[in-house]
């Protein structure tokens, strides 16, 4: 396990580095085998789960300060800490793993430093394990501060020590679905599993009958009711296709548009594994196609808007660490822009379904509110809990807020391992 110990420490000071989601299914790692790649892939999320209490940590053994050219020692210190603290690995496999990588990394003294540093939390693991370390970077409390009391920012915090499940759509047949793939039926089409190993591997992926989406997500697409055969439906941001593949799944008329053409692509295979016919594929900018283009206004517009991402922290642990107040306005900026331009591509009585994986109230209940007082001829629909909710025994009203919104946090649906944070509003043309 040395090499994909030394492949972390890469991994994951380019991803704090340079402010980027964590890289680990890059060209470097495809030769490993399917148990490195799930060590590599556990090692590098814990870290960043408890990376601002490992801070503190080291902080306390760390005497001298490191260079800056002899940064991939902090890193490979950081992720040995997490592996000796939170990963079931011998504490000499561990110590002799990290403090060869850092020999080799930088020099020997640097080695012998974090030799005696790596013994000494060995030592006092037990007691290191019972103090209370933060688990959100300060930016990212302030964030939180912004919407939610106290209580409530503890129940998210706590929910990033959670390992979320595996959520997926399934075309048809739940009940065989949720059998063969060991997993627990939530509503409509979703099930979740905490089956490991590579996706493709699972039974049911390369015959193309369901698709990975989070249990949250796929309530944008139910929030419009019974979709009719031949509904014309836009749906913007598209990419990879979670929501396009519902659409179809229900019969209706899809024009998928994405900024990128990369991830249009990864759309495509989406849809051609799941052997649904292809939509009408745009490669454009959704606000400019919605000024500018001279198509036909649309029955339904679906916005997964860009968005600061800050809702699927769990998945994606670095985001607490690497997004910030800033991205956040920066975000609602062009949320506001698209939603300027929805109104020329909306039928009268028309349905607009904006959703957003942002906790942040800025880029979801604030943003909405915003808009309809600007907007006089959209109204507000208040999404029911029937039309999101296929099971009478499961009550899911708390994910509904009073003006009709939905607002998903990480510690509901706790059953089922919890819930990506994502914002859904459902709009109605008028006037």
């Amino acid at each position: 396990m040395s090499n994909t110990r030394e492949q972390a420490v890469k991994i994951l000071k380019e991803s704090l580095s340079q402010k980027k989601f964590l890289n680990i299914e890059n060209n470097e790692t495809h030769h490993n085998s399917s148990e490195e790649m799930k060590f590599l892939n556990m090692l590098c999320r814990t870290t960043m789960r408890h990376l601002e209490g490992t801070k503190q940590l080291l902080k306390k053994f760390l005497h001298k300060q490191l260079r800056a050219k002899d940064q991939d020692a902090y890193f490979a210190l950081i992720l040995g800490i997490n592996e000796l603290l939170y990963l079931n690995t011998p504490d000499y496999a561990v110590i002799n793993s990290y403090v060869e990588i850092i020999k080799k990394k930088t020099n020997k003294y640097i080695g012998g430093m974090a030799n005696a540093i790596l013994h000494k939390i060995a030592q006092q693991k037990q007691t290191i394990l019972k103090e209370k370390f933060p688990l959100f970077s300060t930016e990212f409390y302030n964030i939180l501060k912004e919407d939610y009391n106290k209580e409530t920012i503890t129940q998210i915090e706590q929910s990033l020590l959670t390992e979320p499940p595996l959520t997926i759509s399934v075309k048809k047949d739940i009940s065989v679905w949720s059998e063969r793939l060991n997993g627990q039926f939530i509503s409509n089409n979703s099930i979740c599993t905490f089956q490991g190993g590579k996706i493709s591997d699972f039974s049911g992926y390369a015959e193309g009958e369901w698709w990975v989406q989070d249990f949250a997500a796929t309530l944008a697409v139910q929030s419009l009711g019974t979709i009719k055969k031949g509904t014309k439906i836009l749906d913007l941001c598209a990419a990879p296709g979670g929501k396009t593949a519902q659409l179809l799944n229900n019969g209706a008329k899809v024009t998928s548009l994405d900024s990128s053409q990369e991830r249009l692509q990864t759309l495509i295979q989406n849809i051609n594994r799941l052997k649904f016919p292809l939509p009408r594929i745009l490669n454009e900018d959704a606000q400019q196609y919605l000024k500018t283009s001279q198509d036909e206004p649309y029955d339904a517009i679906i916005l997964d808007a860009p968005c600061s991402a800050t809702g699927i922290f769990r998945r994606h642990p670095e985001i607490i660490h690497l997004k910030t107040y800033q991205d956040i306005k920066q975000q609602a900026l062009l949320q506001e822009k698209i939603l300027e331009a929805v109104p020329n591509k909306l039928k009268p009585s028309g349905f607009l379904i904006y959703c957003v994986c942002s906790i942040a109230k800025t880029e979801g209940e604030k943003q909405i509110l915003n808009f309809v007082e600007k907007h006089p001829e959209f109204k507000i629909i208040p999404i029911k809990e029937k039309e999101i909710n296929s099971r009478n025994d499961l009550n899911l009203s708390d994910l509904i807020t009073k003006e009709g919104f939905i607002r998903t946090l990480p510690y509901m649906l706790k059953e089922y391992g919890g819930i990506d944070s994502f914002f859904i509003a459902k709009l109605q043309k008028v006037k």
